[in-house]
């Protein structure tokens, strides 16, 4: 187009015009020829291409026949199977209607042979086979078995008549051996109580049966627990465990109990089926209830439970209630209870506890997996373990050894404080000791008391404890403590060679006094080192108690771990307090004993002359500067400190 755009507006007048143009037209000739032969030298690759397209065309036209033909055939046999299908279902069909047609002729066969079995059964006492015959007449349907006799033409007036003969059967057998069981359980013949039980659910009286053999057991563990009653303080003795005798005879009444559960969930699971062992468990729970009331009314008698729980509450009365602890005023005259008394018995009602929560586990482990392995519905599974778990906590059992646990909670209470304050009164240093005795022996009771209430196998128990604990070292151990503390550090210094002169004049005299001002000191001291070692007694006791609380209740929900959690806030609040005392002795310590001397020798650098002379400068710089002096008596004066404080108080010192 540019090309003859060129050739219209060119000027063909002139020769070079004509020859410019001619030259242009050659140029463009030369490139059409080019591409021209471009064009072809793509031929052969074209016609290649073209040659596979033709023959990929004749081969897709030779699969798409063998589609369409396969396709076909795939229908084909589509419509034979849907076809051969519905012949296997109505195949099916016509066998389970030929399967239900034998059974019910079965029926009326196995009927008439019932009828006449069962009454010979009977006038022969053989009381299994005739209970087979009614089991197998109660298997069947009363009403098919006539529509049966009726389509085989069977007289249906002897089929009404054999059905009849049965039902008497079954209200005469199941007469019978109710009767029968009642006689040998008069008898107490235990052979002939298992058989008849075994019967039972041959009769369609599966509930029934385990009512009346579970009442039977009741009476059997009821005698047994009255003797065991009467026998029990004998047995103690003999065993020198009079000290838990009671504990002992509970946990031979809950064995008891949990023995006859684990010997016969098998033969109820046998003949009764799975999951009917819950029905025994209410009934055994009613005999658990009263065995345990009756023990622990002889507990309350023999051990003096209400005189003593009326002793530690008139001494609670008559003291003053300060933040939840308990303290007697001066002058007051109560009948106390000496803690030594009950730590025994402490001990015991740990043990009960424990037992009791150790059974009530039991139960709820058997039933459960009795229940998981029965073919139950699912709901009827949990409508069933929920009437475990009700009944179990609403017995008397759980009752009681929620009043138990609460005693327990005021006697150990009572126990701990007053053993922490008798520690406390009877506190003593020895020579050459850092703390004091009552650090020991306070963490001791305490650490007692804490790991007897992990043995009650009771977390509200546990964490009632600590709290107690915590409130009886924060009350008493840390006001023990502080009040030294107050008073302050004496003043003056600890002068060595003064001390060492007193000490051999004191010798000389055949005694050794020590001043009201050495005593104070020590006793300062003694205390901030209590302090600083009850801090670690706090973590190191927390710690442990953790540990041993994770291994007794390894399966701890969230919030049972939250109100364990909170119980810790008591003792890090004590670990704080401590810690806050700690400071509070060192301010005390460093304003008496260490300032005084520093400003003591302050003042004798600044007495001294400050406008020297060459000659005086030159001499004071060639002997001891009073930085080198000051230096070293800072450190002979800490070091006076370093063998009476601990590592840490020392190092906070310094």
């Amino acid at each position: 187009e540019d090309l003859e755009h060129q050739i219209q507006i060119c000027d063909l007048s002139t020769s070079d015009n004509i020859e410019e143009l001619c030259r242009k037209i050659e140029e463009r000739e030369e490139a059409l020829d080019g591409k021209l032969r471009e064009i072809l030298s793509r031929k052969d690759p074209i016609d290649a291409k073209m040659m596979t397209i033709v023959r990929g065309m004749d081969e897709i036209a030779l699969v798409r026949g063998d589609s369409r033909k396969v396709s076909e055939m795939i229908g084909h046999t589509g419509i034979l199977a849907e076809n051969v299908s519905a012949k296997v279902r109505r195949l099916d069909e016509a066998r389970g209607r030929v399967s239900e047609c034998q059974q019910r002729v079965h029926d009326l066969i196995d009927l008439q042979l019932c009828s006449q079995g069962v009454m010979t059964a009977i006038r022969e006492e053989d009381y299994e086979k005739g209970a087979a015959h009614v089991h197998r007449f109660l298997s069947m349907d009363e009403s098919l078995l006539k529509k049966t006799a009726d389509d085989v033409s069977e007289s249906v007036s002897s089929v009404s008549k054999a059905v009849d003969t049965l039902q008497q059967a079954t209200m005469q057998l199941r007469h019978l051996i109710t009767q029968k069981f009642d006689e040998s359980v008069k008898k107490d013949d235990l052979a002939s109580v298992e058989r008849f039980f075994k019967i039972f659910p041959l009769l369609g009286m599966h509930t029934h049966g385990i009512e009346k053999f579970s009442q039977y057991i009741c009476r059997k563990l009821n005698v047994k627990a009255q003797k065991e009653l009467r026998s029990s303080m004998d047995t103690a003795k003999a065993e020198k465990r009079t000290v838990v005798a009671f504990a002992d005879t509970l946990t031979i009444l809950l064995e008891n109990i949990a023995r006859v559960v684990e010997v016969n969930q098998p033969i109820i699971e046998t003949y009764y089926g799975k999951g009917k062992l819950h029905q025994m468990v209410r009934i055994l729970q009613e005999e658990c209830d009263q065995e345990v009331k009756i023990c622990l009314l002889e507990f309350n008698k023999g051990r003096q439970i209400q005189r003593r729980v009326t002793q530690i509450n008139d001494y609670i009365k008559g003291g003053t209630q300060m933040a939840g602890h308990y303290r007697k005023p001066s002058g007051g005259s109560v009948d106390k209870l000496n803690p030594k008394d009950i730590d025994a018995l402490i001990g015991e009602i740990t043990i009960m506890h424990s037992r009791a929560e150790l059974y009530v586990k039991f139960i709820k482990r058997r039933v459960a997996r009795d229940l998981e392995s029965s073919t139950l519905e699912e709901d009827k599974k949990q409508a069933a373990l929920a009437d475990v778990e009700k009944c179990l906590k609403e017995s008397d059992l759980n009752r009681q050894m929620q009043e138990l646990l609460g005693i327990y909670l005021l006697f150990e209470r009572f126990f701990m404080e007053e053993s922490v304050l008798k520690a406390i009164a009877l506190d003593s240093h020895e020579a050459g000791q850092q703390c004091s005795s009552m650090i020991d022996d306070v963490f001791f009771i305490v650490r007692k008391c804490i790991r007897r209430a992990n043995t009650t196998q009771s977390l509200d128990g546990i964490c009632a404890v600590i709290n107690n604990a915590a409130t009886a070292l924060e009350n008493d151990f840390v006001a023990a403590i502080k009040e030294p503390l107050k008073a302050g550090y004496p003043s003056g210094y600890i002068d060595l060679a003064q001390a060492y002169n007193v000490l051999q004049t004191s010798i000389q005299q055949g005694k050794i006094q020590t001043s009201d001002t050495e005593h104070a000191r020590n006793s300062f001291l003694v205390k901030l080192n209590d302090a600083d070692m009850a801090t670690e007694y706090v973590e190191t006791l927390w710690t442990m108690m953790q540990e041993e609380i994770r291994i007794a209740f390894p399966a701890l929900t969230a919030r049972e771990n939250e109100k364990l959690d909170s119980c810790s806030s008591g003792l890090k609040s004590v670990g704080d307090t401590l810690k806050a005392v700690i400071d509070f002795g060192m301010q005390q310590l460093r304003s008496s004993a260490i300032k005084p001397r520093l400003h003591q020798w302050v003042d004798e650098f600044l007495a001294q002359s400050h406008n020297l002379t060459e000659d005086e400068l030159a001499a004071y710089d060639a002997g001891e500067t009073f930085i080198h002096a000051l230096i070293s008596q800072i450190d002979t004066l800490l070091k006076s400190f370093e063998g009476v404080l601990t590592n840490r108080n020392y190092g906070i010192l310094v």
